[in-house]
């Protein structure tokens, strides 16, 4: 994983006292503490949610740097914009959202500016690693590598209802707004025709 680098100043040193761990009871708390002003909150969140959103940018644009400078955009706004910000009870799906649509929107704006928008597909390409906790622990190494090459072979989109649905726990009503679907239904329409898929290919 990339060097974290959003904070350019210290908070402990800023404020004399060293900061207490912060404890929140929910993403609601912790993301409200943080509108209001918190710097623990803030980098509660930063520090929770970092890698994760690195690895989910990457699977849309396999580029480190791209990825990292979108973080870093991201943080950057959300610190200066804070007291403007919405309410939301899944600070994670909220982060996600962000990310995904300033990726997509410097994409749009690299196409009239690199000959090299090839590298950059947004295939939604990722892989379960043998050490993931979402894995069955009863199965092998060949299984793992078996369900790996199976995903991979599902269309761009089959692959990352999969991801949002097993790999990051959202509802079908995030899945939606997220993918930009125009109902429920076609969120589990997808997501019926993307097992079947994976049935076939296992």
């Amino acid at each position: 994983m990339p060097e974290k680098k959003i904070l350019t100043s210290n908070p402990k040193a800023e404020s004399g006292n060293p900061l207490s761990a912060p404890s929140f009871s929910s993403d609601s708390e912790a993301w409200n503490a943080f509108r209001e002003g918190s710097e623990s909150a803030f980098i509660f969140i930063y520090e929770t949610y970092f890698d994760i959103l690195f690895g989910y940018g990457y699977s849309i644009i396999p580029d480190t740097h791209v990825v990292k400078d979108a973080l870093q955009d991201l943080f950057v706004e959300l610190r200066e914009r804070r007291a403007h910000l919405g309410a939301t009870d899944s600070i994670k799906f909220y982060l996600f959202t962000c990310l995904k649509r300033r990726l997509f929107r410097d994409l749009t704006k690299w196409e009239g500016n690199r000959e090299s928008i090839e590298a950059l597909p947004g295939d939604f390409l990722f892989t379960l690693s043998h050490e993931s906790q979402l894995i069955d622990r009863q199965l092998s190494a060949d299984k793992i590598d078996q369900l790996n090459g199976a995903i991979s072979h599902l269309s761009q989109r089959q692959r990352e209802i999969i991801y949002y649905s097993f790999f990051e726990g959202f509802t079908y009503r995030q899945i939606r707004e997220i993918m930009g679907m125009e109902s429920a239904q076609s969120v589990r329409n997808l997501m019926h025709k993307a097992i079947r898929e994976l049935r076939k290919l296992l």
